[in-house]
């Protein structure tokens, strides 16, 4: 487990929502959103939010291979400065190292126009409130242009693991998330990809804002 994830995981549980990084497989799984390498539209715009120490930015660099354009959007200035030495040093980043901007800072800040083809989200959405949860979702539905796609992903059956042992004020809070994110995949969801094989096991959910 990288030392730059345990200890961000420990100062800010709320930001960083797991406690081990994503596995490839769950990466894999998040850059399935974008079109197949062959097929990949030099002038691509990817928004990811929430890299953490870059599972998912690795990923979506291998696929994107020297098109397009990532911008990471990282609220913790710890991984901040991890991902860009990161992807100034490693190998799998080369074809994507001039085509990635890291910017510290609040997703929400970003002006409400649609400029993405593609948003994939590693937020915790059970840290936040249910109201954050729907400005989040509604804030990268504004980002995304037409036909766009946006990628995230839950832990199988967190919330219902964790309801029965909260008290009262935050059974309700889990409940209130529930029912946005549902009411998000009911209208919106075109797939879903469950990974087992991460730690612990996540579903991977695809929305369209114009299905």
């Amino acid at each position: 487990m990288p030392l730059t994830f345990l200890r961000e995981s420990l100062r800010d549980f709320k930001t960083t929502g797991a406690v081990a990084p994503s596995s490839p497989f769950l990466a894999r799984a998040m850059a399935h959103c974008l079109p197949p390498a062959r097929e990949l539209p030099g002038d691509l715009r990817v928004l990811e939010v929430g890299p953490g120490t870059g599972a998912f930015t690795r990923a979506l660099a291998q696929r994107m291979n020297g098109r397009g354009r990532l911008d990471l959007y990282e609220i913790s200035p710890n991984f901040v400065e991890h991902l860009k030495e990161k992807i100034a040093r490693q190998k799998g980043f080369a074809s994507m190292r001039e085509r990635i901007r890291v910017i510290r800072g609040d997703v929400r800040e970003l002006p409400a126009k649609p400029v993405y083809d593609r948003i994939v989200s590693g937020l915790p959405l059970n840290n936040f409130t249910p109201g954050e949860v729907q400005g989040f979702l509604e804030h990268f539905r504004a980002l995304l242009k037409p036909d766009g796609t946006l990628a995230y992903f839950e832990y199988l059956a967190i919330r219902e693991l964790q309801t029965p042992f909260r008290r009262k004020q935050e059974r309700e809070r889990l409940r209130g998330i529930r029912d946005v994110v549902q009411a998000f995949q009911k209208r919106y969801q075109v797939k879903a990809r469950v990974v087992p094989l991460n730690v612990p096991p996540a579903v991977v959910r695809y929305l369209k804002f114009d299905a």
